[in-house]
């Protein structure tokens, strides 16, 4: 699933509403589309434990709690849906995203990559809007990371700043660190969580 599209992932979800029989919301006229929205888009390549999905239901009475079994029940095993709830926040709210990044590499980067996250400064060099690229700073913009070995491998907890005020891939990061080492590692990069701008979980 990680090398499934954003793109791709919101058309497979629409069908997936649709085989539910699910009585959502679509807007009108002459080309009426289903009401659907995620709250952070997930960049290829990576997977998620904690992914948010905004629908509208027609029907104020619907036993919304339903729902969660309902897709499960047209969706192939690695897609699945835990909860649902009525919508607390806007995706607007969105303010930060914590990823498990797991190296394989027997334990030999630790120790580098601590250094590397804890010093004061790390330039790395971001696409804009426009296509093009600017140097910029995101050592200051970490909330918090841990390190810790499982299975012999090394595994990063790191949160950054994400949405649409601020948002930060941690392949920059990653990156940055294999170009000042001079040594790359395979890994995976999994979402375990986002937060509001209280620092609570998005809902």
């Amino acid at each position: 699933m990680r090398f499934i599209s954003h793109l791709d992932m919101t058309r497979f979800m629409a069908r997936a509403i649709r085989r539910a029989e699910l009585p959502v919301w679509y807007t009108e006229g002459f080309n009426p589309h289903l009401y659907m929205t995620f709250a952070l888009p997930l960049s290829l390549g990576f997977e998620s434990d904690y992914s948010v999905l905004d629908i509208r239901v027609l029907d104020d009475d619907y036993d919304i709690s339903t729902i969660p079994e309902k897709l499960n029940a047209v969706c192939p095993p690695y897609i699945r849906f835990f909860d649902v709830a009525e919508p607390m926040k806007k995706a607007g709210d969105v303010a930060a995203a914590e990823f498990n990044i797991t190296f394989d590499d027997n334990g030999e980067i630790a120790e580098n990559l601590n250094a590397f996250l804890c010093r004061g400064s790390i330039l790395v060099l971001k696409k804009t809007k426009k296509g093009g690229e600017k140097e910029i700073e995101v050592g200051d913009k970490i909330h918090h990371f841990s390190l810790e070995n499982a299975d012999g491998n090394t595994v990063l907890k790191i949160k950054l700043p994400a949405g649409s005020t601020e948002n930060l891939n941690p392949e920059l990061y990653l990156n940055k660190f294999f170009e000042e080492s001079g040594k790359y590692y395979c890994y995976k990069i999994n979402r375990t969580g986002i937060f509001d701008t209280n620092g609570k979980p998005f809902k």
